[in-house]
């Protein structure tokens, strides 16, 4: 693994591999789409292509500023919740920087994986605290699958 982006979603932070994402753009001028449902959160103009954005931000954070993570999915890869080939942006309250993958060291063994989401990777400690390494795909996925379920 060549690094990690980091990226924070309210008070939680996280890791995903610098692999998987193209870019980082500022979330700025988003334009809604009539009947769109979450996690969609409308379409950024990123240098003349329409790019979907998903905000897997809630409550209260949730709102214009922040960071998108772009991302691409080749159609070889095939994982996750993203069609391949395609391009999506995820709206994250900050991207915080890029590190070694020795920068965060594993957490231990006090934390069950079986309690965790499907798309938590690994638990790591990082210099201000606990870092979720996630695969984003399966991220996406389960925020779709979430919004699609119904409220009981």
């Amino acid at each position: 693994m060549s690094g990690l982006v980091t990226f924070r979603l309210g008070e939680r932070e996280y890791a995903t591999p610098l692999a998987d994402v193209r870019e980082v753009v500022r979330l700025d001028g988003l334009a809604d789409l009539p009947g769109m449902e979450p996690p969609l959160a409308g379409v950024l103009d990123l240098r003349g292509t329409a790019l979907p954005v998903l905000d897997l931000r809630r409550g209260a954070v949730a709102g214009d500023r922040g960071d998108v993570l772009v991302l691409e999915r080749d159609a070889a890869d095939g994982t996750g919740g993203l069609v391949d080939g395609s391009t999506v942006g995820v709206a994250v309250d900050q991207v915080r920087a890029v590190v070694a993958p020795g920068d965060l060291a594993p957490a231990g063994a006090a934390v069950d994986q079986g309690v965790l989401p499907s798309y938590v990777v690994e638990v790591l400690r990082g210099p201000g605290g606990v870092v979720f390494l996630v695969d984003l795909a399966r991220m996406v996925d389960s925020a779709r699958t979430e919004a699609r379920s119904p409220q009981t």
